[in-house]
């Protein structure tokens, strides 16, 4: 079950940017052109319904290219579906924080 949202303030973190990959699709394009200009588009042999691009890891990036340096998404509004999946306090955002911020996790 996930923690409450409020314990774990995403506009201050970024951890989840900066620890898994991150793919988005088509339609994730399509609703974000920059998506199309900044990512990597996949070989076709390695594109999948839900992965065309790669956001992230990316040579030379250490995070997600529109996370801003105030730990702020630059396309939150158009962001990829994996983001907008993405839970606050979840399993995988207590993963990503343990990994970036040094904290416990349960």
């Amino acid at each position: 079950m996930s923690k409450d949202p409020t314990e774990h303030d995403c506009t201050t973190c970024g951890a989840c940017c900066r620890s898994f990959p991150i793919f988005a699709n088509e339609a994730d394009a399509v609703r974000e052109p920059a998506i199309r200009n900044e990512a990597r588009l996949l070989p076709q042999h390695l594109q999948t319904n839900d992965k065309v691009y790669q956001l992230f890891p990316l040579p030379f990036q250490t995070r997600c290219p529109y996370l801003k340096a105030d730990e702020l998404c630059r396309i939150y509004a158009s962001r990829p579906n994996v983001c907008r999946r993405f839970e606050a306090g979840s399993k995988q955002c207590i993963e990503a924080r343990r990994r970036q911020l040094g904290e416990a996790g349960d």
